[in-house]
C-alpha cells in the first residue's frame, strides 16, 4: 500500500479504549489505534456543558490525527454500546446510565425523570430529596399556594383534644 494510503487511513479510526481519566483540566484515556498498538493519555474532545465517563469494559471511540499526524491524536466522545438506554421514539431527547438513571425529553412535550435510588436538588442552601422513604427538604421553607406549610406554620382554630384545627394561616 502506498505511503499516501497509510497517512489516509491513519486520519480517522474507530478505536477501543481504556484507562479513562477525568481527574485534570482534560479528560484523556488509552486507545488502541491499531492491533497491539496503544497510544496513552489522548485528550477526549466533549461538547460545552456535557460531562460523561463510560465504563471501560465495551468503551469505543473515534480517534483523529491532528493534521494527519498521528503523533497529535483526539478521541471524539466516547460510546458504549453495550449500556446504551435504547426505546426513544422520533425527536426524544435521552441522558441515562448503565443503573438505570435517566432523563428523557420527549418530542411532544414532558420530561420523564427516572431515579434508581434518589434525586437531590440543591439550590443555595436549600436541599431536597426524594427517595424510596419520601420527600425530605432541609433548609428553606415550604409553601403551598403562598401559605407556609413546614415546621415554622401556625393554624387558627386550635381546640385541644381530638378536636381538629382551621387550615394554615396564610402568609
Amino acid at each position: 500500500m502506498s505511503e499516501i494510503v497509510n497517512k489516509m487511513r491513519g486520519l480517522i479510526r474507530r478505536v477501543t479504549v481504556k484507562d479513562i481519566k477525568d481527574d485534570g483540566q482534560m479528560q484523556t484515556a488509552s486507545a488502541e489505534v491499531a492491533e497491539g498498538v496503544w497510544r496513552n493519555d489522548l485528550e477526549i474532545m466533549q461538547p460545552y456543558g456535557f460531562l460523561s465517563v463510560p465504563d471501560d469494559d465495551g468503551a469505543v471511540g473515534v480517534a483523529m490525527a491532528i493534521g494527519g499526524d498521528e503523533g497529535d491524536m483526539v478521541l471524539l466522545p466516547l460510546a458504549n454500546p453495550s449500556q446504551r438506554m435504547g426505546g426513544l421514539g422520533k425527536g426524544d431527547v435521552g441522558l441515562s446510565n448503565k443503573f438505570g438513571d435517566r432523563i428523557i425529553i420527549r418530542a411532544g412535550g414532558g420530561i420523564e425523570v427516572q431515579a434508581a435510588t434518589s434525586i437531590t436538588q440543591k439550590v443555595g442552601g436549600v436541599t431536597m430529596t426524594l427517595d424510596a422513604s419520601g420527600l425530605n427538604v432541609n433548609g428553606g421553607s415550604i409553601k403551598h399556594d403562598g401559605v407556609v406549610i413546614d415546621k415554622t406554620h401556625k393554624h387558627t382554630g386550635v381546640v385541644p383534644g381530638t378536636g381538629n384545627s382551621s387550615v394554615p394561616v396564610g402568609g
